[in-house]
């Protein structure tokens, strides 16, 4: 097996929430990258195929990583928005890797509507653009009003 493809397959099962909650997964997720830019900044190793935006992307995905496991002996130490950051700096590396951006997970914090309590939601880059499109598209169709337009009856194309 190539160490690309070792790497890649890596990387592709370290990025999951729950296996970046792992104990053990810091010094893991730390030797996996340093491998990976190691080799990425080889113009002759396995990651010559990617241009310089593609490396620069991955690069930069990398340094937050190693920021925020900087001092950290375990993902646990880590708080919640600082975990989600984590995840989606590997998800960055991941879809550069696997030269995959629709695929790639993002994930944010938000506070449900009536309570101060903040969830983390995740979704795919093509997820996220379908539900902009379908949101543009809804907002976009003409809502044209024949009748009694006060009662929010004879609203036609709304829907």
């Amino acid at each position: 097996m190539k160490a690309s493809t070792w790497i890649a397959a890596l990387v592709l099962g370290l990025v999951s929430v729950t296996a970046v909650a792992n104990v053990d997964k810091v010094g893991q997720i730390l030797k996996q990258q340093h491998e990976i830019r190691r080799e990425s900044e080889v113009s002759t190793g396995e990651y010559a195929r990617f241009g310089s935006r593609a490396l620069g992307r991955m690069h930069s995905a990398q340094d937050r990583i190693f920021d925020l496991l900087d001092d950290v002996s375990t993902v646990d130490q880590l708080g919640p928005d600082q975990k989600v950051e984590l995840f989606n700096a590997l998800e960055e590396v991941k879809a550069v890797i696997s030269e995959n951006e629709d695929n790639r997970q993002e994930c944010w914090r938000e506070r449900k509507v009536g309570t101060t309590l903040r969830t983390t939601r995740c979704a795919t880059i093509a997820e996220m653009r379908a539900v902009r499109e379908d949101t543009r598209s809804y907002l976009d169709s003409p809502a044209t009003c024949s009748g009694d337009c006060g009662s929010g009856k004879g609203l036609e194309g709304s829907l």
